[in-house]
């Protein structure tokens, strides 16, 4: 018996068809490809298996007969080699024919035979209609299918995606096999995509390849239908393998629908629904010509009688119910004597030595003391590189997030763990980059940070100093040096103003948490955030250009950076940055034409810094606000405005009072300047320009803005401001009376009965 898969797999065939096996499971096979210079690629793949696989039914029925069972397809280091795969963080499957979904041969054909897709197809054409046909006939059709794929693809296509080298691999051991002198036929089991070629292609088996034994692993993994659902966003899956499983095992349909309306009882579902849904699966198939029900004849039987309504909102609810159900949650087991790979066992040792129950089902609570207890930071460590590696296994609900800079505050750290049916399965897809947790973090930090300085020219220095948070976050500090001396390259190749004073941030954050971090080991750490300042306020003025959709973060930059510049300056004494500062932002603030939000924020810090006088931002308020009832040409396209009070003054109104609220009272002609410009809008203007001034207001506290209403409400000759007369009106009635009031004032000022109001 000789079936398609990696043929250093053969030794697990029998823990495959051991009774302590569970389905479904995968044979998982890694290869760390080393190369002359920089990181070593990491290629991983699945080869899942079900109860209803073709090669594990092939397996059983010549375990029964006494038949010699071998894998034939190339290892998996050959099909890399061989131009099958580019690196990839994520396994895909062996299994996945990509020919079977993209030939046009078989879109047309899923035209012709009124197919959803071509999973659809094969289920009209073979999973619902080959009982009338005789074995001969149904394998013909079969073939038929895989030579039509074929069609599409020229010898070229083949050899680079490595179909060639497989084929001969396989037709290799045909070879090897029927040359033995042995009874009985040797039946081959291969994909629907390599059949018709398998038997004519020259035997050739690839040059043996030196590979260091910890450089390639394969291993028996659990699996589960979530896992293997493509519906569920597991591309190089199948649809619904809990449908298929249901089949297999011989179950009427009406089980499953049965079970859906159990699941969607709260949508109202009733008893009635459901039998219709059942009967109306059974007559659409029977309509279609097959012989059991498809997955779309459910579905199509679900959606006519379970959803009440339109499929885009009552639909919805009911249809990801039943691809949930259609998907099963069923999980595998693999029996212990398969051996356990190493990263698990690391698992397994690094949690017993933490105190932490690695193999309990229930949730448990965590709460480490990270300043006070050195085995609370270990703990803390090891799960932040699970969680960094994506294992399932630990998830932290407070404390301090020294990545993002939030509730640093906080001494103590909560955490809820507990062991789940794929949390060893992705411990084991992580062995790609090692053999232990900790080693597997180190290598995906690295090669996570090589990612980042392909990306681009822009927000790199970002990213690596993130990474170098997170690198002493799970204590990774023999790889932080290495981490610290890449960022402060990409400081200096950095554009991007945002991502410079994010990187200034992340690097400051790392010397003021020194202790709980363990930061002080890194070298030169106080004089790179330096460098990462200076780099900032060289990119300072050049925020003068920044557009309308970039202009809100470069404000927050902005305003960061001045916080930055204290604590860099408390840190490390550094003499001169605030001059510094304060000159480019006087640059940034002196460009006639810049955009108005940050030449607004830079004339409001140098305000608040006593390097602007009251009277000059007055006047420059002043400025803008009147420019922006006319759109001067002079001011740039993404801040000009055919609107009265649109961006170009309300907008250096706000960046004025997000740097400094308090000019509002301390500064007359800033009030006197929005108080005229006000005035004179008509309401059409008003209501135009009023989103724009509630934005700008909103930096105001509520103490403030009362204090901003007294302001105004004597400007406007009011003594006082009395609470107003609240009447049983509705919204709506009082915008029709405006409106009435509106159109009576306009009435009377044409027919001269009403004098135009004052501006």
């Amino acid at each position: 018996m000789l079936i398609e898969g990696p043929r250093d797999a053969t030794p697990l065939i029998p823990f495959l068809l051991s009774k302590k096996t569970r389905m479904p499971v995968a044979i998982y096979t890694t290869y760390v490809r080393r190369v002359a210079e920089g990181l070593p690629e990491r290629h991983s793949a699945t080869y899942p298996l079900c109860d209803f696989s073709p090669e594990l039914a092939a397996m059983r029925a010549g375990a029964e007969v006494g038949a010699r069972t071998r894998f034939v397809d190339l290892t998996f280091p050959e099909m890399v080699v061989a131009g099958r795969r580019a690196p990839s963080a994520k396994a895909e499957s062996l299994l996945e024919e990509r020919g079977l979904r993209h030939a046009r041969f078989l879109r047309a054909a899923c035209e012709r035979a009124g197919a959803r897709d071509p999973d659809d197809l094969w289920d009209q054409l073979y999973e619902c209609t080959g009982t009338a046909r005789s074995d001969a006939a149904f394998f013909r059709d079969v073939l038929a299918y895989g030579e039509a794929a074929r069609q599409d693809y020229t010898d070229t296509m083949l050899r680079a995606e490595g179909m060639l080298a497989r084929e001969s691999a396989m037709a290799a051991a045909i070879s090897e096999e029927t040359a033995k002198d042995t009874e009985g036929p040797v039946v081959v089991v291969v994909g629907a995509f390599h059949a018709p070629a398998v038997l004519s292609a020259k035997p050739a088996l690839p040059k043996p390849l030196k590979i260091a034994s910890d450089d390639a692993l394969v291993v028996l993994m659990r699996y589960g239908f979530p896992q293997l659902d493509r519906l569920n966003g597991y591309a190089s899956g199948m649809p619904s393998p809990g449908f298929y499983q249901h089949l297999w095992e011989g179950r009427p349909v009406e089980e499953l629908v049965t079970g859906l309306g159990r699941a969607t009882r709260a949508l109202s579902t009733s008893t009635a629904d459901v039998i219709a849904a059942a009967v109306q699966t059974r007559r659409l198939a029977g309509l279609r010509g097959h012989d059991t029900p498809s997955r779309e004849d459910l579905l199509d039987g679900v959606r006519s009688a379970l959803v009440k309504g339109s499929l885009d909102v009552e639909g919805v609810a009911v249809l990801a119910a039943a691809r949930k159900l259609l998907a099963g949650d069923l999980v595998g087991r693999v029996p212990e004597e398969a051996g356990v790979p190493p990263i698990v066992l690391d698992f397994a040792r690094e949690g017993e030595r933490l105190g932490i129950e690695t193999e309990r089902l229930s949730i448990r609570e965590l709460s480490l003391d990270l300043y006070r207890r050195a085995e609370h930071r270990e703990i803390s460590r090891f799960l932040f590189r699970l969680s960094f590696l994506g294992v399932p296994f630990g998830e932290r609900v407070r404390g301090p997030n020294f990545v993002s800079g939030e509730d640093l505050e906080r001494v103590e750290e909560g955490w809820v763990v507990r062991w789940r049916p794929d949390t060893e399965g992705r411990l084991i897809e992580c062995s790609v980059y090692g053999s232990t947790v900790r080693e597997a973090a180190a290598a995906r930090l690295l090669e996570t940070l090589a990612d980042a300085q392909t990306a681009g020219m822009g927000r790199r220095s970002e990213v690596a100093a993130s990474l170098l948070v997170e690198a002493c976050r799970m204590g990774l500090h023999h790889e932080a040096p290495d981490v610290l001396a890449r960022t402060a390259e990409l400081i200096q190749e950095d554009g991007a103003f945002p991502s410079v004073v994010k990187t200034l941030e992340a690097l400051l954050l790392l010397l003021v948490s020194q202790e709980v971090l363990e930061a002080h080991r890194l070298e030169g750490l106080p004089e790179i955030a330096l460098r990462a300042f200076e780099r900032a306020c060289y990119l300072l003025p050049d925020l003068s250009r920044v557009a309308a959709e970039g202009e809100d973060e470069a404000l927050d930059a902005l305003l960061a950076l001045q916080q930055a510049e204290l604590t860099l300056s408390e840190i490390r004494k550094a003499e001169g940055s605030r001059e510094l500062l304060l000159l480019r932002l006087r640059e940034l603030e002196a460009v006639p034409s810049g955009n108005p939000l940050l030449g607004g924020a830079a004339a409001g810090s140098l305000f608040a810094e006593g390097r602007l006088p009251a009277a000059d931002l007055g006047k420059r308020l002043s400025a803008h606000l009147s420019s922006s009832l006319g759109s001067p040409a002079g001011l740039p396209e993404a801040v000009r405005s055919d609107r009265p009070g649109d961006a170009a003054g309300t907008g250096f109104l706000r960046g004025v009072l997000r740097a400094s609220r308090n000019v509002l009272w301390q500064v007359p002609e800033v009030l006197e300047s929005v108080h005229q410009l006000i005035a004179s809008w008509d309401e059409a203007g008003f209501l135009g320009a009023l989103p724009r001034l509630r934005l700008a207001f909103s930096v105001l506290s509520p103490r403030e803005t009362d204090r901003l209403g007294h302001l105004v409400a004597s400007r406007t000759g009011f003594e006082s401001l009395e609470p107003l007369d609240l009447t049983d009106v509705s919204e709506a009635d009082l915008y029709a009376g405006l409106e009435v009031d509106r159109r009576l004032r306009e009435t009377l000022t044409r027919d001269g009965l009403l004098e135009a109001p004052p501006v």
